[in-house]
């Protein structure tokens, strides 16, 4: 009962502060797109720019997450992560320039929300498996909590004080995850964290605790490969010097020092290798990667510009935020019930996927040629849905392609290429307004983006049957001991 009650504390948690980061930052901002472009007197291609970086960053950087999270584990990683998500919110309100809303927004808040959210993706998919679906539709669902609650409090603080003393709130109100980060997690601990020779080794009672039962495994990791070499070198002879005398202990320490920092690097270097040679080891997470890609180009064109497209078609601020707040609640509900038709097993994370990607495409479709407020209203839930239902299944797919102990080197580096394409996706749609007048064509776009990607999966599926079928047999993944929920040990 109490390892229950413990899971629940930490996912609710990491909801909380999910909802303070990424919940925050994202429908903020693109509340008040207009706003800062009319402020700036740029296209809605450049300023739209800006927030697809700061989706962007949250999946480019999330190698150094996994790094961060490796050596210094989940709670300081979390705790520096919503310290600079919520920081570059309040200093986004004080920009003069709009070279520096690219500093501020995009770089500090895109780079805390990745640090923060990818830390807590890693923790639910390297210790929940069975539960897995539910505890990433929790973590996942808050983003769409965000979206219903944000524009709302943005609509009525920016009537009382003003719009840019509602980003101040709103950056104000996400500083209480840094809060939260510290209640939640209290130990810092990781069992997969690299032991680094420069840092001392600490033998507490406390950090000897596992998620797993880790004591008849190797707790290594092929990233951690370089210390072991170095280990291997202790028992051997005295090395000599040039002459062939025997080495003094004091020339043996000034050159133990003098390679200290080397050691460092080589800790380091085989942790981008191995990340590197995962798409060689799993092809099908390559196939993941290059679908996330256009996935991130037509739904970062969609969130950024969703808003200002409304507002443009004679819709009010209240209105617009409405229609966010619905499309919200309809991403809640689809993060939340996604794991449903999972857990009795009506349909698998792969179908859910491809079904959930092509019904969001026609939506985003009908969303562009909508002119009524009922109507966006509709299309909007409809949107938001299955949006939810496809986003969390993304971990769990790559989880199911990966062995525990690699996921988040795997899953980090799956998401960087796909952080790189979103970048393009508010810009290419605010291009598309600023040369054609009308959001449709904008939307168009980011549908076409989910077509490819449907076409893609099904012709990745019909092959890997067509090549099981021709080979006779299956490659099927051993069960091994992870298949269980790992102990949480956060609270």
């Amino acid at each position: 009962m109490g390892e229950k009650f413990r899971k629940v504390c930490v996912l609710a948690g990491m909801h909380i502060i999910a909802l303070l980061s990424i919940g925050c930052a994202l429908p903020c901002f693109s509340f008040f797109l207009i706003q800062f472009k009319e402020q700036f007197q740029v296209g809605s291609g450049l300023i739209g720019t800006a927030n697809s970086l700061c989706i962007g960053f949250t999946n480019i950087i999330a190698p150094v997450a996994t790094i961060m999270n490796r050596r210094y584990g989940y709670r300081l990683t979390i705790l520096a992560g919503a310290t600079s998500c919520s920081v570059g919110l309040i200093l986004s309100s004080y920009v003069t320039e709009v070279w520096q809303i690219f500093f501020t927004h995009s770089l500090l808040t895109g780079g805390g929300v990745c640090i923060t959210f990818q830390t807590m993706v890693f923790f639910v998919g390297m210790n929940l498996k069975k539960s897995n679906n539910i505890g990433n539709g929790v973590l996942f669902s808050a983003l769409g909590l965000g979206m219903l609650v944000i524009p709302l409090l943005c609509s009525l603080f920016d009537y009382w004080f003003g719009w840019k003393a509602a980003i101040r709130i709103i950056g104000a109100i996400s500083l209480h995850s840094v809060v939260i980060s510290v209640l939640i997690f209290r130990r810092s601990f990781n069992p997969y964290m690299e032991q680094f020779d420069a840092l001392p080794q600490k033998d507490d009672d406390e950090d000897k605790e596992k998620y797993d039962d880790e004591e008849n495994d190797d707790a290594r990791t092929p990233m951690s490969m370089a210390t072991v070499a170095d280990d291997d070198t202790n028992g051997e002879a005295s090395p000599c010097d040039e002459n062939g005398k025997p080495e003094n202990n004091d020339d043996k320490k000034e050159k133990e020092v003098s390679k200290q920092p080397s050691k460092k690097f080589r800790c380091l270097l085989p942790m981008f290798r191995s990340s590197l040679l995962v798409f060689k080891d799993y092809p099908n997470l390559l196939v993941l990667s290059v679908s996330l890609c256009f996935i991130c180009v037509g739904s970062s064109g969609f969130i950024v510009h969703m808003i200002a497209s409304v507002k443009y078609r004679g819709v009010t601020d209240f209105e617009s935020a409405v229609i966010f707040g619905v499309f919200g609640v309809g991403n809640l509900l689809g993060r939340l019930t996604n794991a449903i038709p999972l857990y009795f097993k009506l349909i698998s994370e792969t179908n859910l996927f491809i079904l959930s990607l092509f019904v969001v495409s026609i939506c985003m479709s009908l969303f562009g040629l909508c002119q009524t407020f009922p109507a966006m209203l509709f299309v909007a839930s409809m949107t938001g849905l299955f949006c939810g239902m496809y986003v969390p299944q993304i971990p769990s797919i790559a989880r199911l392609i990966v062995p525990k102990e690699k996921f988040d080197h795997a899953y980090g580096i799956c998401i960087v290429p796909s952080g790189v394409t979103a970048i393009f996706g508010g810009y290419i749609a605010g291009a598309i307004y600023d040369s054609s007048g009308t959001y449709t064509l904008s939307f168009f776009f980011a549908a076409g983006n989910y077509i490819i990607v449907v076409a893609m999966l099904i012709v990745s599926k019909l092959v890997t049957r067509w090549k099981s079928k021709s080979t006779g047999s299956r490659r099927l993944r051993v069960p091994t001991n992870d298949e269980e929920d790992a102990p949480v040990t956060a609270v």
